[in-house]
């Protein structure tokens, strides 16, 4: 006599858990995956200033120079800077080369002011149509970005002013 085994239902059976468990465990991957790549550009477009925010400098031999402010945040070490950040545009159909040095006044007193302009010289170079800029994560150091005041400190000095002389723009 053959003994009956009792029914079961494959809701139940160990491959049903298995397969429930692998979905389980993929959903959670793809979640993670997307919430960090979701993180990473909106930390991107948190670093690019709108094109809208940026206000025209000066234009000198066919390249604009624009500059705008800019918040920029370094949770890990909790600090949070404002800078002023420079954009540059060849709007020609010919490289550029640019430099220039700058006079930046803190609290009423200049930096760079005193003829020195070794240590405060900057030069870059533009190819036709190229548009260069600042940016809280850029790696350039401070080429094209000036450090206008710490947003978590009240007894630091702060921006007043800032002059970019000697600005000199040659075809290349």
């Amino acid at each position: 006599m053959s003994k009956r085994l009792p029914f079961i239902s494959p809701l139940y059976s160990t491959s049903f858990f298995q397969n429930t468990l692998l979905k389980i465990f993929s959903i959670k991957i793809i979640f993670s995956i997307t919430l960090l790549s979701l993180l990473i550009i909106s930390q991107t477009s948190i670093a690019s200033v709108p094109e809208e925010k940026w206000n025209l400098y000066k234009e000198i031999n066919g390249v604009k120079i624009y500059t705008s402010k800019e918040e920029c945040h370094d949770f890990a070490n909790g600090t949070h800077y404002e800078y002023v950040m420079l954009k540059f545009e060849n709007t020609t159909n010919i490289t550029k080369k640019i430099s220039w040095s700058e006079h930046l006044y803190y609290n009423g007193i200049c930096s760079g002011c005193d003829g020195n302009t070794d240590r405060s010289l900057y030069q870059i170079e533009l190819k036709a149509n190229e548009t260069t800029q600042g940016g809280c994560g850029t790696d350039d150091g401070d080429t094209f970005r000036i450090f206008n005041r710490f947003l978590n400190y009240v007894d630091k000095p702060v921006l007043t002013k800032y002059d970019l002389v000697n600005l000199i723009v040659i075809d290349r």
